[in-house]
């Protein structure tokens, strides 16, 4: 796919479940060097929330700035607004705590957002579309997210999300909803006729045997353990590893 700018008016779309990269429309955006697309990644991590300028540095060079390690981010920023926001619709809004990204269309977003309306079907009992939805959602992902970004802050995002990756592949496989019921025993043989009886001679009255009472199907049966659905229960979007959000 080539790299363009294309029209300023499409819709900007996302992508951090593989490479990071922007497109606006069908046309992928050059959103710069490593260290700036490093940039918007922290900022799409965070969407909607502020990302104070020392965490950015922090993030890009690992705890170990160069002296002008903030004038670089702003020039990252600088760029990132070219590239994304030329027609300057404070996409990237700067704030006494940090650079916001304004909330946008992301494959991230999206692998929730068809996880949590999978849960819906579920609830409701569509199971075909449950796992419609399930394998819609991790058919999103291309390859290791946030592909090249190294360093604990990216390397906890990348945890977090491959999680979230795991957890759903669980749900991949229908659950299975009916408690197995013990087999129905199987028909008594029909008797062979019997034979002309010998003259009867006397004896003893036969000992007559109870069968053995069979045991009911009960819901707490240890026979017969309940099975167990993955859908139950779990965390959808576990936490952060550093940050527990």
């Amino acid at each position: 796919m080539g790299e363009s700018s294309g029209d300023p008016a499409a819709t900007l779309r996302f992508e951090i479940l593989g490479p990071v990269r922007a497109f606006r429309g069908a046309e992928q955006v050059d959103i710069g060097p490593l260290r700036q697309r490093a940039v918007l990644a922290l900022l799409l991590l965070n969407a909607g929330k502020p990302v104070p300028v020392p965490e950015i540095v922090a993030a890009l060079w690992n705890g170990d700035p160069p002296e002008n390690g903030v004038d670089i981010v702003q020039r990252y920023v600088g760029g990132l607004r070219r590239a994304l926001d030329p027609d300057r619709t404070s996409l990237i809004a700067f704030t006494d705590d940090g650079y916001v990204l304004r909330p946008s269309e992301s494959d991230a977003a999206e692998f929730r957002a068809a996880l949590t309306r999978a849960h819906t079907e579920h609830r409701t009992g569509n199971l075909d579309e449950a796992t419609s939805q399930v394998s819609a959602a991790l058919g999103l992902w291309q390859n290791e997210p946030l592909t090249g970004l190294t360093g604990p802050v990216f390397e906890s995002a990348r945890a977090r999300l491959n999680l979230e990756r795991a957890t759903a592949a669980k749900l991949a496989a229908r659950p299975a909803h009916t408690r197995p019921f013990p087999p129905a025993p199987a028909p008594a043989a029909e008797p062979a006729p019997a034979a002309d009886p010998a003259p009867a001679r006397p004896h003893a009255p036969a000992q007559v045997k109870e069968p053995a009472p069979t045991r009911p199907f009960a819901p707490d049966d240890p026979a017969y353990p309940e099975a167990v659905d993955p859908w139950d229960g779990h965390d959808l979007f576990p936490p952060d590893p550093l940050t527990g959000r």
